[in-house]
């Protein structure tokens, strides 16, 4: 090595800045014209859902009623020459696309002329500020970036788009309906502002794009693979004092035994949320750290919280919790919550048995209902922050005693029930991504749990096919493209079937696509193979039918 090379007279950030520069940018700045992001050929899908695009949206939105009053939303890498707007969007594709979404939203949302025109051009101007990849450049045009295109709903059937059409519609949808539904239009215009001049990314930008993706990938290959609950471990025992070491290893690793690595990670969130009752970014075991006074209490932790904890956890999704003749009872809540969320509801599962006389009958009642507020939450589309809001409401609540049928969070307010029920009823149910679990809970309250969708032993069936030949008898009653995809994709039109059933019935006509869903061994099917004929009003009545099953399930009228 030279001595030029080891010289100590360059100033810091010499040769870093020549070839990088790291610069914070509001959403403004990040679509101000002077970034046109375009997707290599190879960028991964976007993958974000409604849980995702929703727990960025209630972010954003508490950021703005707050003090101070901004948001961070996150690092991404460009590559980028000097004086050319033509940039490669290497890492930060879900979120440059979401606020697309959410402007295009926003935009279509506004009454005012010049408002909307305003927020137009954070889309674009004579070309739109994100280019995807060619083959959906066309559809985000059409559906999302031309003024007016988020009130569109695509031609094709959802089963016809790609993972990434279909993320976008969806996503795109469900922002329309959160900010249509509860939010002014002055709400939605301080939002577009706040947005734009008071949430900040960081930018990273190299420009040479093979440069960028090595860059990340360094990050990648540098990165300690921890688990989050190895790296619980490793933080948390190695604040303990040394004699309560090794007598805290053992149980820790006692609980895990117990629950495996994930359901322990998340049980130390249980903890943390039964602890500070609110919501947290830090790390759990940084917040658990600091509440249990790890550095000198750490036994006291282990012993007292986390392993008494671990095997209440345990036991709920064994099927013991509860008098012997509830067991049984109990044990199904608990199951059919974990079909559409392992965990958010637990830390309201061990509240209450942690203060309560699980014995009583009335750990029946609140597991009871307890299942019915998980399923509702989900079905109205509440995202992931306001459904562990409601929790720590439920949990305040229950701080107070009374009967579990006097608990007011467990109740079914109209506005969420009127949401679940418009997203029962939409004509794409097919496309959500809980509709296969919601068949099965159907199927269980008719007496049948047929497991979860397999590739050979339970799939999915469209009883009016999605598709079929011109001369098909289907045209008799659905004549047009336009009648086929509003019914087909209709939680009404659902059912299961064996693959090979399936395969079977494939695009058979009414008459003989009925005789094998009577057949079927699954109750869905056969209710559905004693119609005489199957229209669109048939449709219509078994997804009114379907719903209310549910309701009568639930003990809602």
């Amino acid at each position: 090595m030279s001595k030029e090379a080891l010289a100590w007279g360059r100033q810091p950030g010499d040769g870093v800045t020549s070839y990088i520069s790291v610069k914070v940018l509001t959403v403004r700045e990040l679509f101000s014209g002077s970034y046109t992001f375009h997707l290599p050929w190879f960028q991964r899908a976007y993958a974000w859902h409604t849980s995702e695009v929703g727990r960025l949206l209630t972010n954003v939105i508490e950021a703005m009623n707050a003090a101070p009053s901004r948001y961070f939303l996150g690092k991404i890498m460009l590559a980028k020459r000097n004086g050319n707007a033509d940039t490669a969007l290497v890492d930060g594709h879900q979120r440059v696309m979401t606020l697309t979404l959410l402007y295009a939203v926003l935009r279509d949302l506004e009454s005012d002329e010049n408002e909307s025109a305003a927020l137009q051009r954070f889309i674009g101007h004579s070309r739109a500020h994100l280019q995807p990849q060619q083959g959906l450049a066309a559809f985000v045009q059409t559906y999302v970036q031309e003024p007016g295109a988020t009130l569109r709903e695509p031609d094709a059937a959802p089963s016809e788009l790609s993972e990434t059409q279909r993320n976008i519609i969806e996503n795109r949808d469900y922002l329309r309906s959160q900010l249509a539904a509860s939010i002014d239009g002055a709400t939605r215009r301080n939002l577009a502002a706040f947005l734009a001049d008071s949430c900040n990314i960081l930018k990273c930008a190299v420009e040479d794009e093979d440069e960028a993706w090595r860059i990340l990938q360094i990050e990648e290959d540098t990165r300690v693979e921890f688990t989050p609950t190895d790296r619980a471990k490793a933080s948390l025992l190695s604040i303990v004092p040394d004699t309560q070491r090794a007598r805290c290893q053992q149980l820790w690793e006692h609980c895990e035994g117990l629950l495996g690595a994930g359901d322990l990670h998340a049980l130390l969130q249980h903890l943390r949320v039964l602890r500070l009752r609110t919501l947290s970014d830090k790390p759990v075991e940084a917040d658990l750290a600091r509440a249990h006074a790890m550095d000198t209490q750490g036994l006291a932790f282990m012993e007292q919280e986390l392993a008494p904890a671990a095997m209440l956890v345990g036991r709920i999704r064994a099927g013991t919790i509860g008098a012997p003749a509830a067991q049984s009872a109990i044990a199904t809540f608990v199951r059919q919550m974990s079909w559409i969320d392992a965990n958010y509801w637990m830390p309201a599962a061990l509240n209450w048995l942690l203060r309560r006389n699980e014995k009583d009958a009335d750990t029946l009642v609140f597991f009871r209902l307890l299942e019915r507020l998980v399923w509702f939450m989900r079905l109205s589309g509440a995202d992931p922050v306001k459904r562990q809001r409601h929790i720590l409401r439920l949990l305040g609540e229950m701080d107070k005693g009374g009967p579990a049928a006097s608990l007011r969070e467990l109740d079914i307010s109209k506005s969420m029930r009127d949401a679940a029920l418009e997203n029962l009823r939409s004509p794409t149910f097919d496309s959500k991504h809980y509709a296969t679990r919601l068949l099965r809970r159907v199927s269980a309250a008719l007496g049948q749990d047929p497991g979860p969708t397999h590739a050979t032993r339970l799939t999915l069936e469209h009883i009016l096919p999605r598709s079929f030949l011109p001369g098909s008898p289907w045209r008799q009653t659905f004549a047009t493209r336009k009648a086929v995809q509003g019914n087909a994709h209709r939680l009404g039109n659902l059912t299961f079937l064996t693959a090979a059933d399936n395969q079977a019935a494939d695009t058979l006509d009414w008459t003989a696509k009925r005789r094998i869903l009577a057949a079927s061994e699954f109750v869905l099917s056969k209710r559905a193979g004693s119609a005489r004929a199957w229209t669109p009003e048939s449709i219509s009545d078994r997804t009114e039918e379907l719903i209310a099953i549910l309701l009568r399930d639930w003990q809602i009228r």
